[in-house]
């Protein structure tokens, strides 16, 4: 825009746009004014004016044209001004979000190495003492056998322990109590050791192990004797005092040892050599044990391999009348062909079973194999009796098991009977009882082996309405016919009268001379097995017999 007061047309129209309010004037009165816009682009920015208060000058078509190159660069200027006003805006915010998002990731790292680091305990600590667990206790040994490699000097020994006792608190106080127990024993364990040279771990169950570096070896045994000696007073819990104990084996490092689970395993078998040596007690780990737990694993694998090939069969005793000698019945005992060491009595190998969780499978094989003998053994109005343990009362389903067994191999329910150990009757009075009727029921009748060496209760007699009872050898061995009241005499006719007045047969066990028959029927005993009569045999040699 160009105004000059000395044009009449453009000093008009600066009037008139005065007039209109349109603009403004301010000052003394300017004889020529210039502007051009502020343009970038498109865009107005804004504008740039000049104004001359010489009478007689004003402006040429070259000022507006060097006015309108100076327009575009201030316009410029000011572009690239906002635009550096814009980015170090930009960057501020940006500085201040990152800052912002920083804390936020620094505080949620934190908060996340908080929950690892609590997972980490979790999965490294037992939940219930808080101590140490087995997986924790693996990686130490590892680390102590490595530190045995490259230190041969380096001395170091594992302490595996087992609470005495703990499964009867357990089982008579309850689950609760017995935690409490462990938390308490836990505690008095972790006073023994000493810190940051030795852990106490808990396994799991009331099994507990020490992890401890040695001077010399009679330091596991000072060990030893501290976790004994923690337990000798009792442990309160809720107004009771709970008598506990330790037994403890112990395995020393050595060179030979390559795994942390060959130390546990090792220790372990002292422990159990410990606890066989009447508890309250340590062991220590020698060639010996070595020698023994090689045959343990041999014997196991042998185990498993003999149940695979049915190499397990029942032997028969015969259960006869005292009088003349009949056969009434038979007991089915367990026997082992083993192909190398011939037939084994349960002795050989029961322990092994036992410990290796397969004696309830080696059980249910004699079920069948000797219900499938029946139809060849038994002679009309015989029987069999098979001996069932305790485990196997634990199953609540045990009695549908037997008949589907018994209808299976196509017996009488009359010709099986089930034979138990007292000890059966106190692990779940209330479930065997109902398992006694429904097999009573289908026709099968109860035997109480050993009786008179356990607890001997009426009541259980009475509950359990037994077919038989099984006098225990123990009685018939000390029996002296000449001294009625000597011996176990007394005993004896005490439990031939009780069994009078319940309706009860009675079967004397471990007969082995003629004075102990004598003796048996002069007091009234009518049958009885043992030696005397015949050893336990295979069918094979009882058909053969027969001939």
């Amino acid at each position: 825009w160009h105004y000059d007061r000395s044009k009449p047309e453009t000093y008009d129209e600066l009037q008139r746009l005065e007039a209109n309010g349109e603009i403004s004037t301010s000052g003394p009165d300017a004889q020529a004014w210039l502007g051009v816009p502020l343009m970038l682009g498109e865009r107005v920015m804004g504008l740039l004016a000049v104004q001359s208060y010489t009478p007689g000058s004003g402006y040429s078509d070259r000022d507006r044209e060097l006015l309108t190159f100076i327009s575009y660069q201030i316009a410029n200027g000011l572009e690239r001004q906002r635009a550096a006003a814009e980015l170090k805006h930009a960057y501020a915010d940006l500085e201040r979000r990152v800052s912002e998002r920083t804390l936020e990731l620094s505080e949620q790292i934190e908060v996340r190495e908080q929950i690892e680091q609590r997972l980490k305990h979790q999965v490294l600590h037992d939940s219930l003492t808080g101590l140490p667990n087995r997986a924790y206790l693996r990686d130490q040994l590892t680390r102590a056998l490595a530190h045995r490699e490259r230190d041969p000097d380096y001395c170091f020994a594992v302490l595996f322990m087992d609470l005495d006792r703990f499964k009867v608190i357990n089982d008579s106080v309850g689950h609760l109590v017995g935690d409490v127990l462990l938390k308490e024993v836990a505690q008095r364990f972790s006073k023994c050791i000493r810190g940051g040279r030795d852990m106490v771990a808990r396994l799991g169950g009331d099994e507990f192990a020490i992890l401890m570096e040695l001077d010399n070896p009679d330091g596991a045994m000072r060990m030893a004797q501290r976790v004994i000696e923690a337990l000798r007073e009792p442990v309160r819990v809720e107004g009771k005092e709970l008598f506990t104990g330790v037994s403890v084996g112990i395995a020393l490092g050595s060179p030979h040892y390559t795994s942390p689970e060959d130390l546990l395993r090792d220790a372990d078998i002292a422990m159990y050599r410990a606890k066989s040596g009447g508890r309250h007690r340590f062991e220590v780990f020698d060639e010996e044990l070595h020698d023994q737990a090689l045959q343990l694993l041999e014997t196991e694998s042998d185990l498993r391999r003999g149940m695979t090939r049915h190499e397990f069969v029942p032997y028969f005793q015969p259960i006869v009348r005292l009088d003349d000698a009949s056969i009434v019945g038979y007991e089915a005992l367990m026997r082992w062909n083993h192909p190398e060491r011939g037939v084994l009595a349960p002795g050989a190998f029961l322990h092994v079973a036992e410990a290796s969780g397969n004696m309830e499978a080696l059980d249910w094989q004699i079920f069948e194999h000797s219900m499938r003998m029946i139809p060849r053994l038994l002679a009309p109005g015989q029987y069999v009796n098979l001996n069932f343990s305790p485990r196997h009362f634990r199953s609540p389903d045990l009695d549908e098991r037997f008949l589907q067994l018994i209808e299976t191999t196509g017996v009488e329910p009359s010709q099986v009977r089930i034979e138990i150990t007292e000890g059966a009757l106190l692990e779940n009075p209330e479930q065997i009882g109902q398992v006694f009727s429904r097999l009573r029921e289908r026709g099968v009748h109860i035997a109480l082996d050993d009786f008179g060496t356990g607890y001997s209760s009426l009541s259980y007699l009475h509950r359990f309405r037994m077919h038989t009872l099984k006098i225990d050898r123990s009685f018939v061995g000390d029996l002296r016919p000449e001294d009625e009241e000597g011996g176990s005499c007394a005993i004896v006719r005490a439990i031939l009268a009780l069994s009078r007045s319940q309706h009860m047969d009675v079967v004397a066990e471990g007969v082995e001379t003629e004075a102990q028959r004598q003796g048996l029927l002069a007091l009234g005993c009518e049958l009885g097995q043992g030696y005397f009569f015949a050893r336990p045999e295979s069918l094979h040699t009882i058909l053969s017999r027969r001939g």
